[in-house]
């Protein structure tokens, strides 16, 4: 029965896409010099094109709805998995489809069919700042922490859309300090503080958003405080 749903609905979704294009005829995305010499051709790959981003978004939109609705039942959510992997085959760039995926893949225990549908997403979106975190992250539970920050150092290279910058530079001092890295640990920690610094000179923050920033700068700066007199300590019983 669910089969039959399933599939009812890619036709119907199909037939809207295929509707729309026809009402105006205007391929989006389609280069003018293509359509001019090769007019029938550019149009039918900007249609199929068009038609499976439509259908990746619209699954995307219902499959992470139910992904919150089931959010800590791992049977429920494990069924949402195959939906991903098919929001990814319908868009390759959809990056939010690995990176869910992966995750409820992880959290059922899978770890390294996680990683493999991770570094899939790097492949086809090499400037994902997300799933190269995610990517790390994996590595982290998995004690590869040289692989770990690799990739955070890479996901920081880029812009992220969902994970913050914060939570970047956290995940690669806590990479640094696995591998026993101090010095690393400690200009990470740096270079989260002055980040966070910078931020404090945002004239649309709220009350409440400057006092929570502050918050984090001076638990930063302690943790900075905590690596460099460890350091100092351990010089000093040489």
């Amino acid at each position: 029965m669910k089969k039959t749903v399933l599939v009812l609905v890619i036709i119907l979704l199909l037939a809207a896409a295929l509707l729309q294009w026809g009402l105006d005829r205007t391929p989006a995305g389609a280069d003018k010099e293509e359509i001019a010499t090769f007019p029938a051709a550019s149009s039918l790959l900007d249609l199929l094109g068009g038609a499976r981003q439509y259908l990746a978004f619209t699954f995307y939109i219902k499959a992470d709805k139910l992904h919150h609705l089931y959010y800590g039942s791992f049977a429920d959510e494990a069924e949402l998995v195959p939906y991903f992997m098919l929001i990814a085959l319908m868009d390759p760039n959809y990056e939010s489809a690995y990176y869910v995926g992966a995750g409820i893949t992880d959290a059922l225990g899978k770890r390294d069919e996680a990683i493999d549908l991770t570094l899939q997403g790097i492949e086809a979106n090499p400037e994902s700042a997300d799933l190269y975190y995610g990517l790390g992250a994996l590595y982290l539970e998995e004690k590869r922490y040289e692989e770990a920050k690799e990739a955070f150092e890479q996901a920081l290279q880029h812009q992220p859309e969902t994970i913050s910058k914060n939570l970047l530079l956290t995940a690669l001092a806590a990479a640094c300090s696995a591998l026993g890295d101090e010095e690393a640990q400690r200009r990470t920690l740096m270079e989260k503080a002055l980040y966070n610094e910078m931020r404090l000179y945002d004239m649309e923050m709220t009350y409440e958003q400057v006092k929570n920033l502050v918050r984090v700068i001076n638990d930063t700066l302690n943790a900075v405080t905590a690596v460099s007199e460890g350091e100092t300590q351990s010089e000093d019983g040489r």
